[in-house]
């Protein structure tokens, strides 16, 4: 899905310093942490981050992607890599931090528990691990299927869910308004809710696991859209 529309990503998603904001506000970041974005797309994120810290390392699983990231940023160490794999890099980090709803296009459940073994393994002690998906309660709950359109100069991004039991079906329709070119697709996504996942944190041994509704901070709702959480080791 994403190789097709990796040349105007920076137009759905543009870099968005309250990201760099909210992971400071959470754990201050230190110009010597070891930092490794899981999912790090087109690697605007990254490039905030080594603004902070020269030790930063960013992985995704999309070529295209990585692509547009490393003509972007070519001197920033960004790799191809399964986040499942994380342990085979060997080295341990101060933080990571994996957001752009990543997390839930792993295949289901049991892997989201794998990838959060991973991580507590690969974080240092007293490290901190933080995460932003969707609201996948607010989506089930109020049966919510579309999210806001994406509508800039450079393109109309429609995004719509069909809900299933346990997954949603996430459907796109992207029009690149310089030539009018439309690119369609869909994707399955796990719908992980705010209990699920602090069950799976607590039984791995996280602690100071707190839940987040926006990038500012505040207080997760049944109305927020994303859900943002952070916790340690």
């Amino acid at each position: 899905m994403y190789k097709t529309i990796a040349n105007v990503y920076d137009y759905i998603f543009p870099q968005n310093q309250m990201q760099l904001n909210f992971i400071n506000s959470i754990s201050e970041i230190k110009a010597d942490d070891d930092i490794l974005e899981i999912g790090c797309a087109t690697g605007n994120l990254t490039d905030l981050l080594k603004r902070k810290s020269d030790k930063v390392m960013g992985i995704d699983l999309d070529t295209g992607l990585l692509e547009v990231a490393k003509r972007k940023y070519p001197h920033m160490d960004i790799r191809e890599m399964n986040m499942l794999e994380i342990e085979s890099l060997h080295k341990n980090f101060d933080k990571i931090v994996c957001f752009g709803n990543t997390l839930v296009h792993l295949s289901n459940r049991q892997m989201v528990t794998d990838f959060f073994k991973s991580v507590y393994k690969t974080l240092k002690p007293g490290g901190s691990f933080v995460v932003q998906i969707i609201n996948y309660d607010r989506i089930i709950e109020g049966n919510i299927n579309h999210l806001a359109t994406i509508d800039n100069d450079h393109i109309q991004f429609v995004r719509d869910y069909i809900i299933h039991d346990k997954t949603v079906d996430f459907k796109t329709k992207l029009t690149i308004k310089s030539d009018g070119t439309v690119i369609e697709n869909s994707i399955p996504l796990l719908t992980l809710r705010k209990k699920e996942i602090e069950d799976m944190l607590q039984d791995i041994g996280f602690n100071q696991i707190s839940f987040y509704g926006n990038l500012k901070g505040q207080p997760l709702t049944s109305q927020s859209v994303p859900l943002l959480f952070s916790c340690g080791k």
